[in-house]
């Protein structure tokens, strides 16, 4: 239960009853919103040459989760919750009604203001994808970014191959 009083749990359960692959499609959005610009939402914003556009992120899902929860959110405590604490929340929430692990994620993210493609690729494409990289160097990446080699372990399962 949010500190506004609406359950975003439940709103992750519906999400996941009607999509089996929604969890894994939001920590993927999640994944993608932190490595590049830190975890601030700025995947979700539109337009031409922002992250979103970029061609590694058009095969992201989960949008529209993440634009119902708003909606709801806005109703209920208008101006309160961040995009990026709604994307990390509901990843976490969706990850755990599939049987994955819980864990506390505390909020207070703010979004960000600025989405630039041309951060995604020295951030996911060149460090993520290159299939040249060795694992040391791999678990180097991740610790930069405070993540770790459980971390890489987990999200390496939603990597395409190259």
């Amino acid at each position: 239960m949010s500190r506004c009083g609406v359950d975003g749990e439940q709103h992750s359960k519906i999400a996941s009853a009607n999509d089996l692959a929604i969890p894994g499609k939001l920590l993927r959005l999640l994944f993608h919103d932190c490595f590049v610009e830190g975890c601030d939402a700025s995947v979700l914003l539109q337009g031409n040459g922002t992250e979103r556009s970029d061609p590694t992120n058009t095969s992201l899902g989960g949008f529209s989760v993440i634009d119902s929860a708003k909606r709801v959110l806005e109703i209920f405590c208008p101006g309160t919750v961040s995009c990026a604490d709604i994307i990390a929340l509901a990843a976490r929430d969706a990850v755990a009604i599939a049987g994955g692990p819980a864990f506390q994620i505390p909020a207070g993210r703010r979004d960000g203001r600025i989405s630039n493609s041309a951060n995604v690729r020295p951030n996911i494409v060149d460090n993520i994808v290159d299939t040249s990289f060795t694992m040391d160097e791999m678990i180097k990446l991740f610790n930069s970014k405070g993540l770790s080699l459980d971390d890489l372990v987990t999200l390496s399962v939603h990597i395409p191959s190259a």
